[in-house]
């Protein structure tokens, strides 16, 4: 039976705002990843709905998103869709916690390019990742970028909603880095689907019958579809495709549909029970695990 965990998850991320990674913490933070992933405890930041999209993604995915949680809002949170002005301040408070949390796991990379260049055969760029393909494994790895999220944690929204809505190409993520511009990275891989791209009037029906209506069009086309809690956008011929088992989207523009993002969604992000008034521990001194 799935509960809501809020107020454990509230301490947690106060100590870790004060403390930092203690012994202490980090057993707490990995009891919680586990309870979310295995389907008993509500990370309530997502609708219950979308739940699964944590688990599949990994407990590195969770851990980062738990983390992510109790830090300060941000105007990035607020923003109306499309709005990419490249925000600073409190948004790098994420980056600077999740790094500390990949670090002390064995789960961060100092050149995250070199890494995936030995491991693929091929390399793609779009427009906020980094594509290589594992042509031997049937494996696409990605370097995922903020740039159109300007913080960590709704990057990692986006991950969890793809992840839940379009299962069959689900992003695991595995690590954590900074590019060779030093800017932060998700680590991910997903299935190598090999396809060919399907028309509009499939698409919209594809979209449709998983109950969502149209968001308005890009270009001319219906690229965008939404429901009252998800956003679901940027579905063009390339990132929709048609292969052996049915349609999949490989690449979406997911997001929360909260009243603020001008989408008509009416979601509400319930806001976590944190002080933020005493200075975080990834900027002041923390004790040593």
């Amino acid at each position: 039976m799935i509960t809501d965990d809020s107020s454990l998850f509230d301490s947690l991320n106060q100590d870790i705002w004060n403390l930092g990674f203690t012994t202490q913490t980090l057993s707490r933070l990995e009891i919680l990843t586990r309870k979310v992933n295995d389907g008993t405890a509500l990370f309530e930041r997502i609708p219950q709905a979308q739940q699964s999209g944590l688990s599949k993604g990994s407990s590195v995915l969770t851990a980062a998103a738990i983390i992510c949680r109790g830090c300060p809002p941000t105007e990035s949170d607020v923003r109306q869709i499309y709005d990419t002005d490249d925000l600073v301040g409190d948004g790098r408070i994420q980056e600077r916690l999740v790094e500390k949390w990949a670090r002390i796991n064995g789960c961060w990379f100092d050149a995250p390019e070199l890494y995936l260049s030995s491991i693929s055969q091929l390399q793609d760029e779009g427009t906020e990742s980094v594509v290589y393909f594992d042509v031997n494994d049937l494996v696409v790895r990605k370097l995922i970028s903020l740039k159109h999220y300007n913080t960590l944690r709704l990057a990692l929204d986006r991950i969890i909603i793809h992840n839940a809505v379009f299962p069959y190409s689900a992003l695991k993520v595995f690590g954590y880095g900074k590019n060779q511009d030093n800017r932060f990275v998700v680590m991910a891989e997903q299935p190598y689907i090999r396809g060919v791209s399907v028309s509009s009037e499939e698409r919209c029906r594809f979209m449709h019958e998983m109950g969502f209506e149209d968001a308005g069009e890009d270009y001319g086309m219906h690229l965008n579809y939404k429901t009252e809690a998800l956003y679901i956008g940027d579905l063009n011929d390339y990132n929709v495709i048609r292969g052996e088992n049915g349609i999949h989207v490989i690449d979406a523009d997911c997001r929360l549909n909260t009243t603020t993002l001008g989408c008509g969604g009416n979601f509400s992000i319930p806001q976590p029970k944190i002080d933020f008034s005493s200075p975080c521990s990834v900027i002041s001194p923390v004790s040593e695990i």
